[in-house]
């Protein structure tokens, strides 16, 4: 197992070469109120089938699968798609729409930002991080559930373009709740297939006749992925990295990051263990035991991300802020 300290190192590397592409996953907006998935299905199960209890067996695509069978039968469809849209929009108080730990992350040099979340957190951090005096940096969301497949031929090729110009929304975009993905159908409708496996772990179902297996494909063979805000048990995502570690023959070889949270040292074992299987090398931060009633302490993935940046030598500062700040010292 790779030590924490190599694997920064490997990490800021990768970072000054402008080569990794960063991959957001809910845990990334939790900080400013977004839900993560089990409690997005959880307040979906309360709102529209409060009588339904959640197997513990059940995964969250499959309850999702039920709680939306359930809506259609009650001809509840255009509630649940304003219900969608509602949670996932910016906010309407003008309150800010991402913190500062957003604007350090866009920050870093990335050559290109994918998200699987709805709204646009991304896009608003990039907006203050790159802003040009008043002039916000404009970024726009790309949504690859779009019928327009061929603007991701753009994103692609903005991929060493320097300041971001697009976020790629893998899972769909909060203005067109009609076609997120959440549910196994939505999974199956766009990835294929559930995965299969034999007994020695190896991929029964190889076939990648879909656009986002072929865009996840394309981005894990053409750049190291980053994971943030991501457990990594999406069972569609392990299977695109299980189909590349026998396509490539990638062995034990460590070709992605993923920023990882741990409480015990048994944890941080298990979490290492099950990233070496899928060619991933964990970066890790502390988060101590939650008190009972109260939310786990993340801070240190803010403090993880600013020792990245120093590192790279990249201000968490946006460039206005900076300009302003060193014209203040030169009075």
């Amino acid at each position: 197992m790779v030590d924490n300290e190599s694997a920064k190192r490997k990490f800021v590397a990768a970072l000054k070469e402008r080569r990794t592409v960063l991959l957001a996953g809910a845990g990334s907006s939790r900080s400013v109120g977004y839900p993560l998935w089990p409690q997005l299905i959880e307040t979906l199960r309360k709102t529209f089938a409060s009588h339904f209890d959640w197997p513990r067996n059940m995964s969250v695509t499959a309850f999702a699968s039920k709680i939306v069978a359930e809506i259609r039968k009650n001809k509840k469809q255009e509630a649940y798609h304003n219900f969608l849209e509602k949670t996932f929009e910016p906010r309407r108080d003008g309150s800010r729409q991402h913190d500062d730990l957003h604007v350090a992350l866009v920050r870093l040099p990335f050559c290109g930002l994918v998200t699987t979340n709805y709204e646009r957190v991304l896009e608003s951090a990039i907006a203050e991080a790159f802003a040009d005096g008043a002039v916000p940096h404009f970024c726009e969301e790309i949504d690859l559930c779009d019928e327009r497949s061929y603007r991701v031929m753009a994103f692609f090729r903005s991929l060493t373009a320097g300041k971001p110009r697009w976020v790629l929304h893998l899972h769909g975009y909060y203005k067109y709740p009609q076609r997120l993905i959440l549910t196994d159908e939505d999974y199956v409708g766009n990835y294929g297939d559930h995965p299969a496996y034999d007994q020695t772990g190896r991929t029964l179902n190889v076939n990648l006749n879909s656009l986002h297996r072929k865009v996840l494909w394309a981005l894990c063979v053409s750049h190291p992925l980053v994971f943030v805000g991501f457990s990594l048990e999406d069972g569609f995502f392990v299977h695109i990295l299980h189909i590349l570690r026998q396509d490539l023959q990638l062995g034990d070889d460590l070709e992605h990051f993923a920023i990882m949270h741990y409480t015990t040292e048994e944890q941080r074992e298990q979490i290492a263990e099950k990233l070496q299987l899928l060619n991933t090398m964990p970066i890790f931060y502390y988060v101590p035991p939650a008190t009972a009633g109260q939310e786990p302490d993340h801070s240190g993935l803010k403090r993880l991300i600013y020792e990245l940046a120093a590192e790279v030598g990249v201000s968490v500062v946006p460039e206005s802020i900076a300009r302003l700040n060193q014209r203040m010292l030169e009075l």
